[in-house]
């Protein structure tokens, strides 16, 4: 009787609470462990875009030869191209295959567009979900909240201070949420209070490829004096196989400067 009491009983799962975050340093150096390594990588991709003068959705392919190149080619669908693009460590490149024009920008040039500071690194860590944050240069602190860990170049005290004073700070603030149990960046935001200047990426649907957690829904948001909004999902995710990068611009097309 015991036996078979004992065998229907229900399992309790223990839930583990946090109540203190490790320090930031332990924390970056577990958050850095679990960043997305690789070599190589394609998926499939599909998305929206939206801005103050229009409002898409997309689907295409990505490829990304880690530190070096990312290449996309983006279609509205029917097997169509409408444009490719591709990243190198110096410039962004835009060739559009409707209008057959080609377009050449400095990460210098897009990041005053977008009044947010960009960089080879930096778009590739965000496409793959790595932490941006400017560790060894800037001090950070870390703290709990709602069970999530909290890294940041100012302290909590801080960000409360000045959320509530008028005299806001003229400078980058970096704030991520962090997974406790598997150290992988929920969110992530690059901000200036004064300037109300925001750079922001949320991540969902992590899923575990080669050994790695990657999320394959990616939620991109800036506000300026406007606000831009990307939305990205993965599919068919390929790790560490050799990839091709074409990119040639034909003699007919226009280049806009």
């Amino acid at each position: 009787v015991f036996l078979m009491f004992a065998s229907c009983r229900s399992t309790k799962t223990i839930k583990t609470i946090y109540t203190k975050a490790p320090k930031a340093e332990v924390l970056i150096d577990s958050i850095e462990s679990a960043h997305f390594n690789f070599d190589w990588m394609s998926a499939k991709i599909s998305g929206k875009y939206s801005d103050s003068n229009q409002n898409f959705s997309f689907k295409g392919n990505m490829k990304i030869r880690k530190d070096s190149l990312i290449w996309i080619s983006i279609s509205p669908g029917l097997g169509l191209e409408l444009g490719r693009v591709l990243l190198d460590l110096d410039s962004v490149h835009f060739m559009n295959r409707f209008e057959k024009t080609y377009f050449k920008s400095s990460y210098a040039e897009l990041s005053e567009k977008t009044e947010s500071p960009l960089s080879f690194m930096r778009i590739q860590s965000l496409l793959v979900g790595n932490a941006v944050g400017d560790f060894k240069s800037k001090k950070h602190y870390s703290w709990v909240k709602n069970q999530t860990f909290k890294l940041s170049s100012a302290s909590e005290k801080q960000l409360k201070k000045w959320m509530r004073n008028k005299r806001k700070p003229n400078h980058e603030i970096y704030l991520a949420s962090i997974n406790p149990k598997t150290s992988k960046v929920y969110s992530q935001k690059s901000k200036n209070l004064k300037l109300n200047r925001e750079l922001s990426v949320k991540y969902e649907d992590f899923e575990m490829h080669d050994g790695l957690f990657i999320a394959e829904s990616v939620y991109l948001s800036v506000i300026t004096n406007k606000e831009i909004n990307l939305s990205l999902s993965y599919s068919k995710i390929n790790l560490n196989k050799t990839l091709k990068f074409p990119f040639s611009v034909p003699e007919t097309y226009e280049v806009i400067r």
